[in-house]
């Protein structure tokens, strides 16, 4: 894995957030092999309580899932002092530019569009990551 922008990207514990198995598994495969640890929740309820268990260095998190989706997720964890620091990658399939604004109205790190490529995924958490510490 290369830096970005002068960011060397150490192995971090990211949380991965999709109610898609398929996507879910994908995106966990991509950062397990960049040598992170990987955490997987299929909801932001679930997602809330594995945040608060685990303490991830950072999330990638679906926008569109039933009941709490990821705004409201993200809102929700920057909203926690406990929790407000980690960096939330939201990922979307919509290409509505409202989405770029939504995301940094809850505080979000960034939105990355479905379908991610794993060179775009490792980038971004390289990124997210730099700019939390």
């Amino acid at each position: 894995m290369t830096a970005t922008k002068g960011v060397q990207p150490m192995p971090a514990t990211i949380l991965v957030v999709d109610d898609e198995t398929l996507v879910r598994n994908m995106l966990c495969d991509g950062l397990a092999a960049a040598g992170h640890t990987v955490l997987a929740a299929a909801s932001g309820e679930e997602a809330l309580q594995v945040v608060h268990a685990e303490r991830p260095a950072c999330i990638l998190m679906d926008i569109m899932m039933p009941d709490l989706d990821g705004y409201d997720t993200c809102a929700a964890l920057k909203a926690d002092s406990r929790t407000a620091s980690i960096p939330v990658l939201l990922v979307s399939a919509t290409t509505d530019a409202r989405v770029a604004d939504q995301a940094k109205r809850v505080g979000a790190a960034g939105v990355l569009r479905k379908p991610v490529r794993v060179d775009e995924l490792r980038r971004a958490i390289a990124h997210a990551l730099g700019a939390s510490a």
